[in-house]
Order: C-alpha cells, then sequence, then structure tokens
C-alpha cells in the first residue's frame, strides 16, 4: 500500500533534482509556501508520495 511521508532537506531543490535522477514524477514543484518551508513533492516507483521540505524560518515551534 503507498504511503505519503513528509521529509525535511538540507535544500529542497537538490532534493527534487536527486529524486527526479532517481526516477519520481513530480507532483508538486518546488515552491515557497506560506507556512515557512520550501517544498516539493515527488512520486516513487512505488506510489510513495515524498514531500521534500527546506525550513525558511524558525517559525514559532
Amino acid at each position: 500500500m503507498p504511503a505519503s511521508y513528509y521529509l525535511y532537506v538540507e535544500n529542497a531543490d537538490e532534493a527534487m533534482v536527486r529524486a527526479f535522477k532517481a526516477g519520481a514524477a513530480a507532483v508538486l514543484a518546488v515552491s515557497d509556501m506560506p507556512y515557512g518551508d520550501r517544498q516539493g513533492g515527488v512520486r516513487d516507483n512505488h506510489g510513495n508520495i515524498w514531500w521534500l521540505s527546506q525550513r525558511l524560518s524558525p517559525g514559532p515551534y
């Protein structure tokens, strides 16, 4: 059964490039989100969705 993962990375743009090189398909292009993350999404060859996020601001957490 496919799953969805939310992964924080050092650089979301570089992580997306690496995912594409590994055969992933785009779900959402990398962009700055209103909640302080730079995020994109990919689907791997098993149907899993990976949300690759980079924290842009420290936020209240």
